[in-house]
């Protein structure tokens, strides 16, 4: 009596697979593990597939799908859904046929086998392992690929784990330098900075009658408003948070690394009069009244 796992006619790879992962009938699962205990290559190949099955499994679980894609992705299905529907009720409607599907157009291929084989016995397949014309070569060649694979998806895993991870920081990265490309003030800039607002003030000091430069307070209700016209106005604020005394000599408010600011140029607290010295403060007090000057940048130039 010949047996359905002969040394002749080996299972199919796809089959081995089936029995792998548990889907092959007791009795066909049966007749295929007593293969496997009787011939090595059938059971290397076993062993490899078993050795694939174990390293996919040890890939880390897929991140979930977001909430906004998955109610996409569901109305997409559901409006195919409604239009195969309509398609289906109109070909009823009309009594049209799908081309093909009228009686007695079946159509049955001249092909046959010479010999089917018994009911319960594995299909005969070129592609199975153990031909006798195939070498032991072909173990290594499933294994190597088993390998392959299984580091590719290991590799693709980590990619992806990688750039979940690493997005929110890329994204607080990419503002950051857009907030630097788009800044008023800059440390490496701030002398020429300087020495422009001062060749304005002085331009336009030289267009009207010389007049005292002051600062500018916020007038209280009670207070009488005395008639003065500054050449320089300075929020009051910034002025406490620079700390020192001394008729601005120039001031222009801009953003410095993203926040905004207000730079003051004041005589150089030395008494040289061929130096200024320029102040960036931090300019939230202007807008929140409670928020305290802080001294972002002090710097000393010439004049």
């Amino acid at each position: 009596m010949t047996t359905t796992t002969d040394a002749a006619e080996h299972p199919d790879v796809t089959e081995i697979s089936d029995l792998t992962e548990g889907l092959l009938p007791p009795s066909r699962a049966t007749a295929l593990r007593r293969h496997l205990d009787e011939c090595d290559l059938c059971a290397d190949v076993h062993a490899s597939l078993e050795e694939l099955r174990g390293l996919l499994g040890t890939l880390p679980d897929p991140p979930g799908m977001p909430e906004d894609i998955a109610a996409r992705v569901d109305a997409a299905l559901a409006s195919e859904a409604a239009e195969a529907a309509e398609s289906s009720d109109a070909s009823r409607s009309t009594g049209t046929t799908e081309p093909g599907s009228a009686p007695g157009n079946t159509h049955v291929s001249r092909e046959t086998s010479a010999a089917d084989r018994p009911p319960g016995h594995a299909p005969a397949s070129s592609t199975g392992p153990g031909r006798r014309t195939r070498s032991r070569r072909g173990r290594r060649r499933i294994a190597v690929l088993g390998s392959t694979v299984a580091v590719a998806a290991l590799g693709v895993a980590s990619v992806v784990m990688t750039t979940l991870y690493d997005d929110k920081g890329s994204g607080t990265a990419a503002h950051d330098r857009a907030s630097a490309s788009t800044d008023t003030f800059s440390e490496g800039t701030l002398k020429n900075r300087v020495a422009d607002l001062l060749q304005a003030q002085k331009a336009s000091e030289g267009s009207r009658a010389p007049r005292g430069l002051s600062m500018e307070s916020a007038p209280d209700a009670g207070t009488p408003k005395v008639l003065k016209t500054p050449t320089v106005t300075v929020p009051l604020c910034i002025r406490q948070g620079i700390g020192a005394s001394g008729a601005p000599l120039a001031a222009q408010a801009g953003t410095y690394r993203g926040k905004d600011a207000y730079l003051v140029v004041l005589p150089d607290p030395s008494g040289d009069s061929t130096r200024v010295m320029a102040y960036l403060v931090d300019a939230q007090c202007v807008q929140q009244p409670s928020a305290a000057p802080t001294l972002l940048l002090q710097r000393s130039y010439a004049r």
